[in-house]
């Protein structure tokens, strides 16, 4: 018989969410929302160009408008901001993991790096900072619980993240 302390308390989260610092992402959602904007537009701009009321044309027109109307708002919908990722830390396993829930209840797993494999860790006050190997950001958590936290310095510590 094995007994293990879990001091994750159940669902414990952080407190402030995980930003991603990538200006690409956010300059391609921008030109992907006027993208939309101007299809959408020029569903109706269609309709004010001057030309022959034949019947093919007016056809033509009407379905050149609903395809642009329904790619511009498709573009425009589709543009939003995703979902922060979620911190998961399990100090019992040592693993941190980024996972991002999509609007179906899908849990899509990010990232999953055991505490060896970080590069870095930097603890100040409630709020502990975790880097990868490369160096780079990987997740930023403010901890309320004191336990969760003592434990998850213990185990930085013990993967000699830090002094």
């Amino acid at each position: 018989m094995t007994a293990a302390a879990d001091f994750t308390k159940g669902g414990a989260t952080t407190c402030e969410p995980v930003s991603m610092v990538d200006g690409g992402r956010m300059l391609a959602r921008t030109l992907q929302r006027i993208c939309g904007a101007g299809l959408f537009l020029a569903a109706f701009v269609i309709w004010l160009a001057p030309g022959t009321a034949e019947a093919e044309v007016m056809l033509f027109r009407l379905l050149l408008s609903v395809a642009a109307a329904l790619a511009g708002l498709g573009m425009m919908l589709a543009s939003s901001k995703p979902e922060a990722p979620e911190i998961e830390i399990d100090t019992i396993r040592r693993t941190v993991s980024l996972v991002r829930p999509d609007g179906y209840g899908v849990r899509e797993v990010l990232t999953r790096s055991s505490f060896a494999e970080l590069g870095a860790a930097e603890v100040s006050g409630p709020v502990v900072r975790l880097w990868d190997a490369q160096g780079v950001l990987l997740a930023v958590a403010t901890l309320t619980d004191t336990s969760l936290r003592n434990s998850l310095i213990n185990g930085l510590r013990d993967a000699g993240k830090f002094a």
